[in-house]
């Protein structure tokens, strides 16, 4: 994939039976392979990075600390599996999981500068920023994404992202080039700022969904991420992708 110079390693499975389960399988040995002591592991959420974290084997290392990178609450009985997968993986590293107990997006910027000043969150932020391995998935804009199930957006919100979005990147929405589209959504945002995933030693995008194509170009483009494990059908779109 010569297109995206950031892009280190790129990891292809089949995805011929369950592409999902075979993109985590493979996530996580490449996670197991890299990882060691003292390492911070920092974390997206969604189904992608959660069967990753199924898939892990414990490993015998030390001093490891996992942490979610963007605010984990939702306020609908849609499953994110925030909180599963961040214990998954502190149960496999034999430590705690450090959450960011917080929605991921606010109704008002000022609201989430105020609670991005609490100390407990700006330690989990800061330990966000520290990590050295970033595993996330991207997102898409279609009605049935995620982030627009978790009631987090207004119908008129919804529509404008559909319009100018691609997909998310830790919930900030992107166009084709990886750029943020709206900045009060994103300034309404919690988490890691994108920029600091190209300085992260690891940065590991998994994803296992032809719909994901748009912006797993965008997030290859502008270089968030220098490893990529995906099926063998969605390599092939984005190899057409332009």
């Amino acid at each position: 994939m010569a297109k995206y110079p950031s892009l280190k390693q790129a990891i292809i499975v089949p995805g011929k039976s369950n592409p999902l389960e075979e993109v985590g399988i493979a996530g996580a040995h490449y996670i197991e392979k890299i990882v060691k002591n003292d390492d911070i592991i920092g974390l997206g959420w969604g189904k992608t990075v959660y069967q990753v974290a199924l898939h892990i084997t414990p490993k015998d290392v030390s001093g490891i600390k996992v942490v979610q990178m963007k605010g984990s609450m939702a306020n609908t009985e849609t499953r994110n599996y925030a909180f599963e997968t961040v214990n998954t993986f502190a149960s496999a590293f034999n430590t705690l999981p450090q959450y960011l107990p917080v929605p991921v997006i606010f109704d008002h910027a000022k609201t989430k500068e105020l609670v991005a000043n609490d100390t407990h969150i700006k330690y989990i932020l800061r330990l966000g920023q520290q990590a050295n391995i970033a595993v996330f998935t991207v997102g898409t804009v279609r009605d049935s994404a995620l982030l627009f199930r978790l009631g987090y957006f207004t119908e008129r919100e919804r529509k404008i992202l559909q319009r100018e979005a691609v997909g998310d990147i830790f919930s900030r929405f992107i166009d084709a080039r990886g750029q943020i589209v709206n900045q009060d959504i994103n300034e309404r945002t919690i988490g890691i700022r994108l920029a600091a995933l190209k300085k992260k030693k690891h940065s590991i995008l998994v994803a296992a969904n032809v719909a994901k194509v748009p912006a797993i170009h965008g997030a290859l483009v502008a270089g968030y991420a220098n490893t990529l494990v995906i099926d063998q059908e969605s390599a092939n779109n984005l190899l057409e992708f332009s």
